[in-house]
């Protein structure tokens, strides 16, 4: 089993506490696309997709685990979402609602790798089911959601975020073609995840394809997105003073990412965890912003990507996630790229917050 290198500066305000693979078993599977949201009561939901290996094949299938331990155990994680023929994801994961309520966005797709592009798919479904329990029991799903033209995802591993007049503000992804016209914004729904809006867009071009975003709210109350931008890759940030109806135009961040993640630490200073798109250091990486997002600070690697681990098609490392635990103390999910038999491994990173 190979051992996971993370690099973080030494002026890092996080520090890793340990770094572990999850659920990995004897033969060669793919575990990733975790998602992880923590109740009131404590209990932290994970859920992931499963497939066989070494080629990403139409056979994924959502798992879903919980632990009562912050992370120390896990029970054993179960099949929540599969349809046979089709790859099965989740489009959004696992979100929070108010009440303590989960709904988890679940998705499939027909992977085609022949087709080639960031998302090699001829069909693509989205839908939700909800969980009033605790993650142990979980509605049919809802109706397909359907956003954009074709792809819809209802990207944000922070979502959603509750606005002023309690409807909930989710960041959302599509295309106005088959893996073409990219483009990111925001959608609103009820306090329950219903009544889909249709999409305010933060950043689309006709010669840029814009996707994973992420969304927080900052001190003095605006709200912040970081955008992929997969042409150029340079990603992108924009604000919202008027809770999430219009955005500022969208300026360049200063590195190079996809798999958005945003999580405010103790100081008020945003920390992006993300797949770094640059190819001097591939792996996890993570910029810190002390300005609400103006400015930048690459503070090192949450996995440091080896020279004997190959990117084979439709296999990118990546999609971190972090909860607050309280008290400083964060937990984290990444995967890695395939190792040398085309394994993915799940990877539970826990840190803390010294800010």
């Amino acid at each position: 089993m190979r051992t996971l290198t993370s690099r973080l500066l030494g002026n890092s305000p996080i520090a890793i506490v340990e770094t572990r693979p999850l659920f990995r078993g004897a033969g060669v599977r793919q575990r990733g696309m975790g998602s992880l949201v923590r109740l009131d009561s404590g209990r932290v939901l994970l859920a992931f997709r499963l497939g066989t290996g070494p080629e990403r094949r139409n056979d994924g299938v959502v798992m879903l685990t919980h632990s009562d331990t912050n992370g120390e155990t896990w029970d054993e994680p179960r099949p929540l979402y599969a349809y046979p023929g089709w790859d099965c994801l989740m489009m959004g994961g696992l979100s929070r609602l108010p009440n303590d309520d989960v709904l988890i966005l679940l998705g499939r797709l027909q992977i085609d790798l022949t087709l080639g592009g960031p998302e090699p798919a001829r069909g693509w479904h989205v839908a939700a089911a909800r969980s009033q329990d605790g993650g142990t029991t979980w509605t049919e799903l809802g109706a397909e959601i359907r956003l954009f033209p074709y792809w819809t995802e209802l990207y944000g591993t922070s979502n959603p975020l509750q606005i002023a007049d309690g409807r909930l503000l989710w960041g959302c992804i599509g295309t106005t073609g088959r893996d073409a016209g990219w483009q990111a914004g925001v959608v609103v729904t009820g306090p329950g995840g219903d009544d889909f809006g249709e999409p305010v867009i933060i950043a689309a071009a006709p010669d840029r394809e814009y996707g994973d975003l992420d969304l927080v709210r900052l001190d003095d109350g605006r709200l912040l997105a970081v955008i992929r931008e997969f042409t150029v890759k340079d990603a992108v940030y924009a604000h919202s003073s008027d809770e999430g109806a219009s955005w500022t135009a969208i300026r360049p961040t200063g590195f190079k990412a996809a798999n958005i993640k945003l999580i405010r630490l103790r100081s008020g200073a945003i920390l992006c965890a993300y797949r770094d798109e640059d190819p001097a250091r591939p792996g996890v990486s993570c910029s810190l912003s002390n300005d609400g997002g103006e400015s930048w600070q690459f503070i090192g690697q949450l996995y440091v990507a080896g020279p004997d681990q190959t990117d084979l098609p439709g296999t990118p490392c990546g999609y971190p996630d972090l909860v607050d635990l309280g008290d400083g103390q964060l937990l984290g999910l990444l995967h890695t790229y395939p190792d040398a038999d085309g394994h993915i491994d799940l990877v539970q990173i826990r840190l803390v917050d010294r800010s």
